[in-house]
């Protein structure tokens, strides 16, 4: 008698699940919808995709506001006046967005300003000077009204650039790979072409206040060889982005041809 143990015959199935298996998983395709709002579910993607927005995206506190005082235009205890001075200061907060850019740096000194100045208000009044009370006074007296058409108007307008504003997103965006960074044009598709070899990816912050609005926003920029040959403007979420841009760029993809 044999005290042999026979290896008994393995299943064809079996020998096709362990080549799966072995087969190295690639990453998660990125969806178009991705430039609106990016996914974070801890794997690596096979690439992320992202766009430059218009500076239409920033109106979104004046959107908000003049339709909440179309709303609110009609109850009692809501005065008119007051409507019209929150709506013309959410649109002047949206104007000085739009016409300045505070980094940290500016940001701080433009607070610390504020600062002095209301201070040299108040040490002024205490020495008997009229003229900031008095200028103050003259504002606050100033019947500012709008209509609810008018409140309807401006939103209604605002809704159709931010409509305007979110389309080109779709149709023009960069997608970056673990080997190139690639710029899309829509229906013409690659528009510009990057090597990754070589190049870095840096996020810049150049206006706290865009930062702000675009909750956690910014701007990506692409070097080689200390230039820059690429920058993504306006791109909201970028904080979120950047992690799957780091889990991403940290595998190098090699493809057999």
């Amino acid at each position: 008698m044999s005290d042999e143990t026979q290896t008994p015959a393995e299943d064809p199935s079996e020998e096709s699940a362990a080549a799966t298996a072995k087969k190295p998983s690639k990453g998660k395709q990125d969806s178009a919808w991705e430039v609106y709002w990016p996914k974070q579910d801890g794997s690596v993607a096979s690439s992320v995709r992202l766009a430059s927005f218009p500076m239409i995206l920033y109106f979104w506190p004046t959107l908000l506001t003049f339709i909440m005082c179309a709303s609110l235009q009609g109850l009692e205890w809501a005065s008119p006046s007051f409507l019209g001075w929150w709506a013309l200061s959410a649109l002047g907060f949206n104007l000085v967005v739009l016409v300045t850019n505070l980094d940290q740096k500016k940001f701080l000194i433009a607070l610390l300003s504020l600062g002095l100045v209301g201070l040299g208000i108040w040490i002024s009044s205490l020495k008997g000077v009229t003229f900031f009370s008095s200028a103050l006074g003259w504002l606050g007296g100033l019947n500012i009204t709008l209509s609810t058409h008018a409140y309807l108007l401006v939103a209604f307008l605002l809704i159709v650039f931010s409509f305007m504003g979110l389309i080109q997103p779709r149709v023009d965006y960069w997608r970056l790979e673990p080997n190139e960074f690639v710029h899309y044009i829509q229906p013409f598709g690659r528009d510009q072409s990057i090597p990754r070899q070589g190049s870095t990816v840096t996020r810049e912050v150049p206006d706290i206040l865009e930062f702000l609005l675009s909750f956690g926003g910014g701007t990506l920029v692409v070097r080689r060889e200390g230039q820059a040959v690429a920058r993504i403007d306006h791109v909201p979420f970028l904080g979120r982005r950047m992690k799957s841009i780091e889990r991403l760029l940290g595998v190098t993809r090699v493809e057999n041809v």
